[in-house]
């Protein structure tokens, strides 16, 4: 309400405001990741599945992430065949997809480049997330995927991460049969792949992992 009425306010105050307002913000996602983390970490997968067309999907997700990062005028590329469908429950997939381009987004520099990429036959399917951002160095990916690791704090300073992104990815994945594979290198971008098994949907075209 104070930041609505901004002009009203003593100057002194209008820092702490912001600064106020982005800790609610913080607080607010990071509640929100604990809970979607908790219920996919303590609830039994309902069966409930959908037959989700994947283009509208990634589509959908690259719209909504390119509203959040206006600023960082990055640039976008989908590279998926608009006949495939893949079977699952909808809103837990574009939690999994939509936290890995935002973490895309966060960390490819202004005017980066982030492909999106699948691959598929009729006995498999990856989907590649591709940036061309400063990297991770290869000690931290094997625990990347653990609730609030940090590579550095300064990573979650700039960017306002909850450090629950990819523990939540890691978890979708598991409950659809998938699984996350990241390739990284400082200064060289990253590369998250996801393999991901789906039942066959009628006469529509799908794909699965192979087994391990």
């Amino acid at each position: 309400a104070l930041l609505d009425n901004l002009d009203d306010v003593d100057a002194k105050w209008k820092k702490p405001l912001k600064q106020m307002h982005q800790s609610a913000i913080r607080m607010k996602n990071l509640i929100k990741d604990l809970l979607l983390l908790s219920s996919l970490e303590t609830e039994t997968p309902t069966g409930q599945r959908d037959d989700v067309h994947l283009h509208a999907l990634l589509h959908e997700i690259t719209g909504d992430t390119q509203q959040v990062f206006t600023k960082k005028n990055h640039n976008y590329s989908i590279d998926c065949e608009r006949n495939i469908y893949i079977t699952g429950d909808r809103s837990e997939l574009y939690s999994a997809f939509s936290n890995l381009l935002s973490n895309a987004a966060k960390y490819t520099p202004k005017g980066g480049k982030i492909d999106i990429r699948t691959a598929a036959s009729q006995a498999f399917f990856d989907i590649e997330i591709i940036d061309d951002g400063i990297g991770i160095d290869m000690q931290h990916i094997p625990r990347l995927t653990e609730r609030f690791y940090r590579v550095s704090e300064s990573r979650t300073t700039d960017t306002g991460g909850t450090g629950l992104g990819l523990a939540i990815v890691k978890h979708v994945l598991a409950r659809h049969d998938g699984e996350l594979q990241i390739h990284s290198l400082i200064g060289m971008g990253s590369r998250f792949c996801l393999l991901y098994t789906s039942p066959s949907p009628r006469d529509k075209r799908q794909c699965r992992m192979p087994s391990s």
